[in-house]
C-alpha cells in the first residue's frame, strides 16, 4: 500500500503527452499514477476528499479486501485508488474506490460478479447500479465503487459524486461484443457474466461468457466458451465430455454447429454441449430438452455471424 498526498486541484483528461488542464489548474497527474489524476475529483457538491489517496497493487490488495483480493486479481486486477469523501456539514463520509482491471471485458466482469441485479439501474459509466448505501458501476478498464455508512442516504449527492468521477475516468467504452452472443427471450435480465478462468469446474475453460435463462426451478445456464482454434475446441470437448464419465443418458449428437454430446448429470442436469469452430457451446439445467437445443442452435448462429465468427477447419471433421 501506499499513501499519496494530492493537493486539491480539479482532474482533467488526458491528452498523449500528457494530462490537460486549465490554465492555473495544478498538473497532478505528474506525480501521482494517471488513473488517480484524471478520476478523483477534489470537490462534489457538499463532499470534499480527503487529502491523502491510498494506493494498493496485486501485490498488496488484501490489506484492503482481504478475503476477496483473490476474485479481483483473477479478473485481471491491477491497482486500485481509494480515499473518502466528507460532508463538511453533516461530517457524512463517503469511499471511493477505483479498481483498475486489465481491459473493460475485466472491470464488466468483476462489476457483474459483486453487483445485486436487484439493485435500482443507474446511469452511470456504461452500467451502473445503486443499493441503499453504495453505488457500483464500471467504465472503460474502471470499476468504481461508492460506500456510504448504513442508513446514510444522501444517495442524490452519491450519484453525483459518481458521475464527477466518471467523467474524470473519460469515455466510458460499451458493452461486451460477447453479451450479444446470448438472445434475450428468456434470458434473465443482466445475468450474462464473464468467468476469466475454471468455468464449470474445467482447468481449460477460460475467458467464458454464461448467461442464465428462465426455466422451472432454477434458472438454466447457456455457456460458450473461446479456444485458439478447432482443433484446441475439440481437444477440450472430448475432455469434458471424459470429465462426466459417470452421467446419466449420454448420446452424441450431430447438430447444432459441428456436434458433441448431451447427457444428464445428478447436479447439473441435462447438458447439451457442442462445438461451434473454434468455441464451445453448452446448455446445463434446463427441463425441457427441445428448448435446450434451440437456444444452443440460435447461440450457434450468433456466433457464426458475429465478426470473426465463422468456423475454421484446421483439419478438423
Amino acid at each position: 500500500m501506499r499513501w499519496l498526498a494530492v493537493g486539491l486541484a480539479v482532474c482533467s483528461l488526458p491528452a498523449a503527452s500528457g494530462l490537460l488542464r486549465e490554465p492555473g489548474q495544478q498538473a497532478i497527474g505528474r506525480t501521482i499514477p494517471y488513473s488517480v489524476g484524471r478520476a478523483l475529483p477534489d470537490r462534489s457538491g457538499d463532499w470534499t476528499r480527503a487529502a491523502q489517496i491510498q494506493m494498493f497493487n496485486p501485490g498488496d490488495l488484501w490489506e484492503h479486501i482481504n478475503g476477496a483480493a483473490e476474485q479481483f486479481l483473477s479478473y485481471g486486477f491491477q491497482d486500485l485508488a481509494t480515499t473518502k469523501y466528507t460532508d463538511r456539514t453533516t461530517r457524512t463520509v463517503v469511499v471511493a474506490e477505483i479498481y483498475r482491471m486489465a481491459a473493460a471485458v475485466n472491470a464488466f466482469g468483476i462489476y457483474r460478479q459483486e453487483v445485486s441485479p436487484k439493485a435500482r439501474p443507474l446511469s452511470l459509466g456504461v452500467e451502473g447500479r445503486a443499493s441503499s448505501n453504495t453505488i457500483r458501476f464500471w467504465t472503460a478498464e474502471f470499476y468504481v465503487k461508492l460506500t456510504t455508512p448504513p442508513g446514510g442516504g444522501r444517495m442524490p449527492e452519491l450519484e453525483a459524486l459518481g458521475a464527477a468521477i466518471a467523467k474524470g475516468l473519460g469515455a466510458p467504452g460499451k458493452m461486451p461484443a460477447e453479451v450479444g452472443w446470448f438472445p434475450s427471450a428468456g434470458q434473465v435480465p443482466d445475468s450474462v457474466k464473464y468467468i476469466p478462468a475454471d468455468a464449470l469446474g474445467q482447468a481449460v475453460f477460460s475467458n467464458a461468457f454464461e448467461a442464465k435463462y428462465v426455466n422451472p426451478g432454477e434458472p438454466s445456464t447457456a455457456l460458450v466458451v473461446p479456444f485458439d482454434n478447432d482443433k484446441t475446441a475439440a481437444a477440450a470437448l472430448a475432455r469434458y465430455e471424459s470429465f462426466l464419465a459417470k452421467a446419466q443418458g449420454k448420446g452424441r449428437v450431430s447438430e447444432p454447429g459441428d456436434g458433441g454430446f448431451s447427457a444428464t448429470d445428478s447436479f447439473q442436469g441435462y447438458i447439451l454441449a457442442v462445438r461451434a469452430g473454434s468455441k464451445l457451446v453448452i446448455s446445463l439445467g434446463a427441463s425441457d430438452q427441445r428448448a435446450a437445443a434451440a437456444l444452443v442452435a440460435e447461440i450457434v448462429k450468433r456466433l457464426a455471424s458475429a465478426p470473426g465468427g465463422q468456423p475454421r477447419s484446421d483439419g478438423v471433421a
